[in-house]
């Protein structure tokens, strides 16, 4: 008699990224943007993969107080304090899902317990690898007018007039208050400024610092050139989060 041979493919376990520690409540949609795309990168790898990730949340009216203040210290305390929440819950590294809070990124890491991925170094990184050597700069008041915290050189930032940052300023905050999307009368307005930037000021793109821009643009990305400062940051963290 002849025994039937059951033959079972064997299927390979998922392998365990690193466990990413997210900060978000930076604004209404900051943390889920970050959650999202990190969701779809990890997904997309051609290994199969197991996501670790745990999210902390921080206030916004604190955080947006300290850097309306300048308010290194204060910031990075209160930010360093949520991340070694995160390394207490295992996280490997974390990420503030945020531009404007790094501010006071030298602080954070002092307080973390471990390492923090610093989106300032994905823009210069970013800018070289698209070759870009002249932009203009939407996001938070700070971040515009400290050339993103220094990550962009002085003499390569096309400026906004000072009625027109102010302008800016006010509706990414509006945005991030308040979670506003891709209105008619916004893109218009963003449209028109990046225009006038690039073409009468000579950027070569827009950089997008702050990450209720993406999310502004997730499903409909600008008409205009730019480079998006949280989707730098994300291809950082999912990178780090893989390696073996």
């Amino acid at each position: 008699m002849t025994e039937a041979i059951s033959i079972v493919e064997q299927v390979p376990e998922a392998a365990a990224t690193k466990k990413i520690g997210l900060i978000g409540g930076l604004a209404l949609r900051a943390g889920v943007f970050y959650y999202e795309q990190i969701v779809k990168r990890t997904a997309a790898e051609k290994r199969k993969l197991k996501l670790k990730l745990v999210l902390s949340h921080a206030d916004l009216n604190t955080v947006l107080a300290f850097v309306g203040g300048g308010d290194r210290a204060g910031l990075g305390r209160y930010l360093g304090t949520l991340a070694n929440e995160l390394f207490d819950a295992g996280a490997d590294f974390v990420a503030v899902t945020a531009v404007a809070p790094h501010l006071a990124i030298e602080e954070i890491a002092r307080v973390a317990r471990g390492p923090v991925v610093d989106v300032l170094g994905c823009i210069q990184a970013g800018l070289a690898a698209a070759g870009i050597e002249r932009v203009a700069i939407f996001g938070n008041r700070a971040v515009m007018n400290t050339d993103a915290y220094g990550s962009v050189a002085m003499d390569r930032v096309v400026r906004l007039e000072p009625p027109v940052l102010d302008a800016v300023h006010a509706m990414y905050n509006d945005i991030a208050l308040f979670g506003k999307r891709g209105t008619p009368n916004e893109v218009a307005f963003l449209e028109r400024t990046a225009r006038d930037l690039i073409d009468r000021g000579g950027a070569q793109a827009i950089l997008l610092a702050g990450t209720d821009l993406s999310s502004f643009y997730a499903e409909q990305p600008p008409s205009f050139p730019f480079l998006d400062v949280a989707r730098l940051h994300i291809d950082e963290i999912v990178r780090r989060a893989v390696a073996a």
